[in-house]
């Protein structure tokens, strides 16, 4: 019986390192597809990722080419606007040069009437290259970012008196009345020298395009938060095609006034800038031959 009983026990601890065995084995291969499995998932996600930054280099490449044709744009219109200004700087400059040699070299042969005329030439050639002067010195701020909007309360029909009367010289040598229709009370939350800016160029383009002896009409209304302005005048009108293309930045579009006068078209896409700066919108209403009425909106101080 004992031999039997060593026999069965032999046998019993056989089975069980056999059975240790083939656990052993199982645990080896459970490692083994484990491990497996691993790498095929680190495989997957490899090549997600590398999917992923090829997506993301292909959108850089994209922003970069992007980036680099608005850069080669703004310098293109960069030196389209410098060709003209010095163009236009040129001109004015040859004819105040022309007026005051003119005096100077044959004053005693002029009376007092033909002296006068020749000095107000003079004196509108030079207002209108400092107004030249005034927009791209604010044109190079606006394009280097460094406009900073400063509101103010700034009392509406005394700003425009104020820039109506600088206009006087311009408005008298064409026989052009210049009205103000514009409350009393009424009040704007805006940048000073941004507005007068405005004002400047619109009153400006108004008289360059009006006919000799005619009428120009600044009024404004309460519409919510914001005030709407309008500046008219009974000129040459201007077409529903150069209508659309009067605010594009990396476009100057600009024809000759009434008498002749230079412009760049600078002064209406700086305006445009400064009013969308403060919140506002601007729009043309103009018919060939009817004249012209320029509204924007500015920011209401209440």
């Amino acid at each position: 019986m004992k031999k039997l009983y060593l026999v069965n026990t032999m046998k019993s601890v056989k089975n069980r390192s056999d059975d240790k065995d083939r656990n052993s084995e199982s645990f080896n291969m459970s490692i083994a597809i484990s491990e497996n499995e691993n790498e095929k998932a680190q495989d997957i996600d490899l090549k997600q990722r590398l999917q992923e930054m090829e997506e993301i280099n292909a959108r850089l490449e994209k922003l970069v080419e992007v980036q680099s044709n608005k850069l080669a744009e703004v310098v293109a219109t960069n030196a389209k606007f410098l060709s003209i200004i010095a163009h236009d700087l040129r001109s004015p400059f040859t004819s105040i040069i022309g007026v005051l040699e003119l005096l100077k070299d044959s004053y005693n042969d002029y009376n007092i009437k033909e002296i006068e005329k020749y000095i107000r030439m003079a004196t509108n050639s030079a207002n209108g290259t400092l107004t030249l002067l005034d927009n791209l010195l604010w044109w190079t701020a606006s394009q280097n970012k460094a406009t900073y909007l400063t509101p103010i309360k700034i009392n509406l029909h005394e700003l425009v008196t104020d820039e109506l009367e600088s206009a006087i010289t311009s408005a008298t040598h064409k026989l052009i009345s210049l009205h103000n229709s514009i409350p009393t009370k009424l009040y704007l939350a805006a940048d000073l020298q941004m507005v007068r800016t405005i004002f400047r160029n619109l009153i400006s383009n108004a008289i360059k395009y009006s006919y000799i002896g005619g009428e120009i009409t600044v009024s404004a209304s309460e519409s919510g938060q914001f005030v709407e302005i309008t500046v008219e005048d009974n000129g040459i009108g201007i077409t529903h095609k150069a209508q659309r293309e009067l605010f594009k930045n990396n476009e100057i579009h600009s024809t000759r006034g009434t008498n002749n006068e230079n412009g760049t078209g600078l002064g209406l896409i700086l305006c445009k800038d400064f009013i969308e700066k403060h919140g506002g919108i601007i729009k043309v209403e103009s018919e060939p031959g009817a004249g012209t009425r320029i509204k924007f909106t500015l920011p209401h101080y209440i």
